[in-house]
């Protein structure tokens, strides 16, 4: 097995078991604006997506930047309101992993369809500074393409300074497994925090950080 050189992590899904308030603040956001309310399949599978691309699909037009930001930024104040409310923590063990890539000299960044207000708030509330170099972080700046397109990993590959091969990726969205494929990454796990069914891969899977088996670094 080839040795791991870098980590690269989504964030939502991943890191913090936060799905379920992502829909929940899409729900309230198609409610206030009377939309058809998708089911949950239909959900699952804009996750990993920018809000441009998923406002896009749910008003069935191209959402020109000024809209986005507006509506975007109704909708992640609905979810930063509910993440604040349910007492989000990050998952259990992921401290633990992120000592022992430093321990080992192993660096890793996040790569994230959030915007920079999202980062911001995981960054204060989630005390991640502790734990991450926020210039490293890669997020959607409303420039960025959304998973399944492999942009932002191959950001977070760039800046992390290693080939893409020599990489791990953790993802829980089917688009971003996509886009971790797209990107040629050498490892990818799968983070299973709300039981999706992941048969079509046989990736390495996970339901926290405790049970993560560390031999998977070479």
């Amino acid at each position: 097995m080839k040795a791991i050189k870098a980590v690269i992590f989504d964030f939502n899904g991943t890191l913090v078991p936060d799905t379920h308030l992502h829909n929940l603040a899409w729900y309230g956001f198609f409610r206030r604006h009377g939309l058809p309310q998708p089911d949950e399949r239909e959900m699952f599978h804009l996750h990993g997506k920018t809000n441009s691309d998923i406002l896009s699909i749910i008003f069935g037009r191209r959402i020109n930047p000024a809209e986005v930001k507006q509506l975007g930024n109704e909708k992640e104040e609905i979810y930063r309101q509910l993440f604040r409310e349910k007492h989000i923590q990050l998952l259990p063990g992921a401290t633990d992993l992120f000592k022992w890539l430093k321990i080992n000299n192993i660096p890793y960044t996040i790569a994230t369809a959030s915007d920079r207000d999202n980062v911001d708030f995981y960054f204060e509330h989630l005390h991640l500074g502790d734990f991450f170099d926020r210039s490293m972080v890669v997020f959607n700046d409303g420039n960025m393409s959304g998973k399944p397109d492999p942009e932002l990993f191959n950001k977070a590959i760039q800046i992390l300074g290693f080939p893409a091969a020599d990489t791990m990726i953790f993802e829980d969205s089917f688009n971003g497994i996509k886009a971790a494929e797209n990107a040629a990454a050498g490892s990818i796990v799968i983070v299973d925090t709300h039981g999706e069914d992941y048969s079509a891969w046989s990736y390495p899977k996970i339901s926290s950080f405790l049970n993560f088996d560390f031999s998977l670094f070479g």
